[in-house]
């Protein structure tokens, strides 16, 4: 288990759910996944929250909790494996990194 520190937060990454025959993961042309690469943008869930986050002067009160859905950039944070589970892949990245929290009915 990864406990992240300081204005840290761990994400598990949205996984893609197109692979062809032969075991290659594709995007479909069209598709929400296939615009989000192409907008450099990814999806993922919030499961770490380090004890400092959002707690600087100009970010305010935290905003985003754990089990979150959220959009970052795909260049946001370093790739991680959890030594406790080596096939789940996560994200490190800042508190910052967040672009946007993804909730259904939201109203503002």
């Amino acid at each position: 288990m990864i406990k992240v520190r300081g204005y840290r937060i761990l994400v598990k990454p949205k996984e893609i759910e197109h692979m062809s025959k032969g075991g290659i993961i594709t995007t479909v042309p069209g598709t929400q996944e296939d615009k989000l690469e192409k907008a450099g943008q990814q999806f993922g869930t919030v499961v770490g929250i380090g004890h400092t986050c959002w707690k600087g002067e100009e970010l305010g009160e935290p905003w985003c909790e754990l089990g979150d859905s959220i959009l970052f950039s795909r260049h946001a944070g370093r790739f991680v494996y959890d030594p406790s589970n080596e096939e789940e892949a996560l994200f490190i990245m800042n508190d910052t990194d967040v672009l946007a929290v993804v909730r259904e009915n939201y109203n503002g």
